[in-house]
């Protein structure tokens, strides 16, 4: 097969790791809208199933670069992130995410560090909720 990939003029090469962010609706009330930001790393490596969020919330009327942040960085199954998507369009905004792409490396790189962040099972609000001071 590969020899008849060079003859397609194609190459194999091994795919190159990579970083997928998307935006997830959390919910949206009267005046306020909650929304994740996940970040994850391709190829997926076996110890880290997690999605990596930020949580932000905004409300109505709030200029563009004004945003609470919930929480700066929770590790989210797929699962819990699918359960805590609701289909409803909001216009979010992007905020600067070289801090958490750091944090997150971090988390990987570091074990001591990933007993730092909050692991979420069922859905990014109830696990808000939960949180100690929240």
């Amino acid at each position: 097969m590969p020899a008849l990939l060079l003859a397609l003029g194609l190459t194999v090469a091994p795919a190159l790791a990579g970083e997928r962010q998307q935006d997830v609706i959390l919910s949206v009330t009267g005046n306020t809208l909650r929304w994740a930001a996940a970040y994850k790393l391709l190829p997926e490596r076996a110890d880290d199933p997690y999605f990596h969020v930020r949580v932000f919330e905004r409300q109505k009327g709030w200029e563009p670069w004004r945003y609470k942040e919930l929480i700066f960085h929770m590790a989210v199954t797929p699962k819990a992130l699918a359960a805590s998507r609701i289909d409803r369009k909001a216009r979010i905004y992007n905020y600067k995410d070289v801090e958490i792409w750091a944090a997150y490396h971090r988390w990987l790189d570091d074990a001591s560090a990933r007993a730092e962040v909050p692991v979420c099972e069922t859905d990014i609000l109830d696990c808000l909720s939960r949180l100690p001071g929240k």
